[in-house]
């Protein structure tokens, strides 16, 4: 399984367009093969920022889907940056409490 998380940091001002403009591409990628969660949301403490979380069941489910939106991705103007990490995983539990 792969985790790939991280924050991206946007104008204040257009961090609800973007998010709205990226809702139709995430209800695609969650019906993709292999996508088992794709997130991109507001950070409910810093205004400009979004954090990105996905779950993949295999390296080659998440090269297909990159393969797939480098085609397609539009232009986003009012990103300033983003960093996103790719977490291999070899076990998963519960959290115990």
């Amino acid at each position: 399984m792969l985790i790939v998380a991280g924050t991206g940091y946007v104008d204040p001002d257009h961090r609800d367009a973007l998010l709205a403009s990226l809702a139709p591409s995430l209800r695609h990628t969650r019906t993709t093969p292999g996508c088992l969660d794709y997130v991109v949301a507001a950070d409910p403490i810093e205004p400009d920022r979004v954090n990105i979380y996905e779950r993949w069941e295999s390296e080659a489910h998440l090269n297909t889907h990159l393969a797939g939106i480098s085609q397609t991705a539009p232009p986003m103007p009012h990103v300033r940056s983003v960093e996103v990490v790719r977490y291999e995983i070899s076990a998963s539990g519960q959290l115990q409490g």
